[in-house]
């Protein structure tokens, strides 16, 4: 099976830092992640895929993604699927529903604590034991309406560390809202997959509803134990 959307490789720069990265509370918000990937083979061929998530949140660090993805399979082809992710920090729960059969299944939730940041950019990730990490501060700028802190961080392979016969330079650039506490806008140019960016457009501070953060009256319910597979929409 596979899964075309923000969940690919690199696709997670975003979604770590809301509802799976530190729990922020007092600022609620909601807004659309939207998220391009552009790739050119090496004969030439570009590739351009773009994908919208709905993300919400409210004072009490709750978070709901709303995510539209592509499944493949041999033997259905592609067909396009949605997902939503409710991440509730006070019941210690994260829960995956199904809107095509409404079903939910319900998890631990086992994430970092409140005010836990996750690792800082170019500290984590497949490359990181073969690679110089540079960070740079950008200063700031408005994007979107907001203030936001810029930083790059430029991991650089070695050549042959991991098979190639030239140095390879990887560098994600992000914009950093100090109010909502979450990244406006990031760009990740790695040559091995592409260049990814994700942008957060159409925020609103108003206090979402609080039945987005509920599993509807009428799903059926399955609760899942954790590290078992993640679960995933069927076809």
């Amino acid at each position: 099976m596979m899964m075309h959307g923000p969940g690919g490789p690199g696709g997670m720069l975003f979604h770590e830092e809301i509802g799976e990265g530190k729990v922020v509370t007092g600022v609620p918000m909601s807004g659309d992640l939207v998220v391009t990937r552009d790739t050119t083979l090496a004969n030439g061929t570009h590739i351009h895929n773009q994908t919208q998530t709905k993300i919400y949140r409210d004072a009490d660090g709750r978070v709901r993604r709303e995510i539209e993805f592509e499944l493949m399979t041999p033997s259905t082809g592609a067909a396009k699927r949605s997902m939503i992710i409710i991440t509730d920090p006070v019941a210690g729960k994260r829960y995956m529903l199904n809107p095509q059969t409404k079903t939910a299944h319900v998890m631990p939730l086992h994430g970092p604590k409140h005010g836990q940041a996750p690792p800082p950019d170019g500290q984590a990730g497949p490359a990181s034991d073969n690679a110089s990490v540079n960070r740079e501060q950008l200063g700031t700028k408005t994007v979107n309406g907001l203030q936001a802190q810029g930083t790059r961080v430029t991991k650089t392979i070695a050549a042959g560390a991991i098979g190639n016969d030239q140095p390879i330079q990887v560098v994600t650039e992000r914009w950093m809202s100090s109010d909502l506490q979450l990244p406006l806008t990031t760009t990740h140019n790695d040559p091995m997959m592409g260049t990814m960016t994700t942008t957060l457009t159409n925020i609103n501070r108003a206090a979402p509803d609080p039945s987005l953060f509920q599993v509807p009256s009428d799903y059926k319910t399955e609760t899942v134990k954790s590290g078992d597979t993640m679960y995933m929409p069927k076809p």
